[in-house]
């Protein structure tokens, strides 16, 4: 089976009015334009185009999975995110069992687990630059940041906080201690926030990080955990991953975003929602990592593999052009395929064939074994694994 797919964007606060109307060359709607989603995940159904019926009820009535493993977006940040992380598979089974035995009605505002799946994600930078902040910094670099921000501050009671936390990061839970303090220490009032933005946004590693987040959430306090964090800057092509545990927020930028299909956010700060601090740190795990984009394997002309580690779907990244095709390309499980520029054809073994524009994508079942993309452009192609 070979279909072509189509649905309509989230109209999430933090999406862009312009990003996606101007990349992919569609209709904008007058409102935020945050995700469009590819999958079978009931968060926001895929449709089949001209058949009037969803992906996941296609597959059901030809004798298919309901499910598939991965959930493909495209997404289009024109204000941060909210800081957050997702749950492992037994923390998402026990956590969304705990939920529904407590009586919390999935539509709640106060749920935490919306299914019982984990939710490791990786972002594809489409824009020039795509601004994020993944996991937690060296402790060294986060007290670099702390003696920067004392130096540029007259408030003695942000600097004795300040030079307490820098006590705390010399512990070997010093991450863990910090962090909880940011996210539930009643010192952190908003006039800390306050005197803690001025300072930093005379520090130049610091102000446009600081500047940017306020403008859109104010004195939040998650301005004050998003100091433990890396700052990254991807540039187009380059893309970052996301396990389980490890805390970041999309600050700007429209990307693509590939994940096991979930729903499940544990929200740290920069969000108006609800967060759940005891929930949250129970889910995140306090480790220094280092930011680096995630390698690529080069797989042939115009092919290169996303190097992550998510054993039940593979990830790829195909350029076609006049002089080069890719032809009778394995297909172990089901895919989805994504146009993200040009057009893009895209045929089965079995003999059939679609033609994708940006921002419309299809669907190839395994059935198949092999697939084709010919056509001038770029796509992004997620295949469930054998």
């Amino acid at each position: 089976m070979l279909v072509k797919l189509t649905n309509q964007p989230m109209d999430y606060a933090w999406g862009s009015t312009n990003l996606i109307p101007d990349y992919f060359g569609v209709e904008p709607t007058g409102k935020p334009m945050a995700e469009i989603w590819f999958g079978t995940h009931d968060g926001s159904p895929t449709q089949v185009k001209d058949l009037n019926v969803s992906l996941h009820d296609l597959r059901v009535a030809r004798g298919m999975p309901d499910r598939l493993p991965f959930l493909l977006k495209i997404l289009a940040a024109g204000a941060p995110l909210s800081i957050q992380a997702h749950p492992n598979p037994a923390q998402a089974k026990e956590g969304f069992a705990a939920e529904n035995l407590a009586g919390i009605a999935i539509s709640d505002s106060k749920r935490n687990y919306k299914d019982d799946k984990a939710k490791p994600e990786m972002i594809v930078a489409l824009t020039e630059t795509f601004e994020a902040l993944v996991g937690f910094s060296d402790s060294r670099l986060i007290i670099e940041r702390f003696s920067e921000i004392r130096e540029a501050s007259s408030s003695e009671r942000l600097n004795a906080v300040l030079s307490k936390w820098s006590e705390f990061l010399h512990n070997e839970d010093g991450i863990r201690q910090v962090c909880l303090e940011t996210l539930s220490s009643p010192e952190l009032d908003e006039q800390l926030i306050s005197d803690l933005v001025d300072a930093a946004e005379q520090c130049p590693s610091l102000v446009d990080l600081v500047t940017h987040l306020t403008t859109h959430h104010g004195f939040d306090r998650g301005i004050v955990t998003a100091l433990l964090m890396n700052y990254v800057v991807l540039s187009r092509g380059e893309a970052a991953f996301v396990p389980a545990g490890m805390p970041h927020a999309y600050l700007s930028g429209l990307g693509v975003e590939i994940m096991l299909a979930s729903d499940n956010v544990l929200r740290g700060g920069l969000t108006p929602k609800h967060i759940d601090v005891g929930e949250l740190a129970k889910v995140l795990v306090f480790e220094e990592t280092e930011a680096k984009p995630v390698q690529v394997r080069k797989l042939a002309v115009g092919l290169e593999e996303f190097d992550i580690p998510t054993p039940e779907f593979h990830f790829y990244r195909a350029t076609l052009s006049a002089s080069n095709l890719l032809v009778d390309l394995n297909l172990p499980g089901d895919a989805i395929v994504l146009c993200t520029s040009g057009a893009v054809a895209v045929s089965s073994s079995k003999g059939e064939r679609e033609v994708i524009n940006p921002a419309e994508a299809a669907f190839i079942s395994g059935d198949a074994r092999t697939f084709s993309l010919a056509g001038n452009g770029e796509a992004f192609i997620a295949i469930s694994a054998a």
